[in-house]
């Protein structure tokens, strides 16, 4: 399997158009196999830093009209680890509220699940820092290795943003 980057292909498509300056995706020789996951002692810092985005209906949330405004950014992250939008919710005063949903690819430590898969919490919020709050708390207690360049994570940026 060629784990290399074609010409061009450092760039996220879906998301470059959005955040022109997001960092480009490094060659997977950056990258650390996933079953070989890093202790707590190794991992780079949660350094967490919120990027405001024009409203953009992303993608995936065609069907839903969910209008994402923030994306949550990770140092040494290949992707967002985290989104806020403006959406449709039931039970909210007007119909719509302030949304927000990890994006991190999560690596199984050997012995465990031994299954990758995509963290499926989502959140809400009357309020845009709210949703934002409340992301940033779910990466820190739960997804504390986020910023860890698993290959897995790259793959995971590719189908999400190209």
């Amino acid at each position: 399997m060629n784990t290399t980057t074609a010409p061009g292909m450092d760039l996220l498509h879906h998301l470059h158009l959005v955040a022109p300056t997001w960092p480009a995706l490094p060659d997977a020789t950056e990258f650390v196999p996933d079953d070989e996951p890093l202790p707590a002692g190794d991992r780079p810092d949660l350094t967490l830093t919120w990027w405001d985005i024009p409203p953009t209906v992303l993608h995936p949330d065609r069907h839903f009209g969910a209008r994402t405004d923030s994306l949550l950014h990770a140092e040494g992250a290949p992707a967002p680890v985290a989104l806020v939008s403006w959406a449709p919710v039931t039970g909210a005063r007007y119909g719509r509220g302030w949304l927000w949903r990890c994006e991190v690819h999560v690596t199984a430590a050997p012995g465990e699940t031994g299954f990758n898969y995509d963290c499926p919490t989502t959140g809400r919020s009357t309020t845009r820092d709210g949703a934002r709050d409340a992301a940033a708390a779910h990466l820190r207690s739960s997804r504390p290795d986020a910023a860890v360049p698993y290959l897995g994570r790259r793959q995971h940026a590719f189908r999400r943003w190209i």
